[in-house]
């Protein structure tokens, strides 16, 4: 009976031995499995931190785009304003026409005084 229950406790004792050695290796199974993880959130915290940069300066280019547009409407504006302000002060063809017409009279007119003035001088 001594010798049974000796049996049962080897048994139970590489029982157990078998049990610590498969843990052993379970164990090292998840320190690798722990250092690729570690790896790979190494590797996401670098893409992260490169993609907060690239949204930093899509974020200056896009300000920038943006106040580009705005101050170039502004101009686009100053100069409709200057084209309306000179449209409304150009001349128009009737304008034209009554400056002609006046030109011509007044033409006439000097040449009427100069005729009477080299009349005026051919009789002195």
């Amino acid at each position: 009976m001594q010798e049974q229950l000796l049996l049962q406790l080897v048994n139970l004792v590489q029982n157990l031995a078998e049990d610590m050695q498969w843990m052993k290796q379970e164990i090292q199974t998840m320190k690798q499995e722990i250092g690729e993880l570690k790896a790979i959130v190494h590797r996401h915290d670098e893409d992260i931190r490169w993609l907060k940069e690239q949204m930093k300066e899509n974020t200056a280019m896009i300000k920038a785009i943006r106040d580009n547009q705005l101050e170039q409407r502004s101009i686009q504006d100053a100069m409709r304003h200057e084209i309306a302000h000179i449209r409304g002060e150009m001349a128009t063809k009737q304008d034209i026409a009554y400056i002609h017409e006046r030109l011509d009279y007044q033409l006439g007119r000097i040449a009427r005084t100069e005729e009477e003035l080299h009349m005026l001088k051919k009789a002195n």
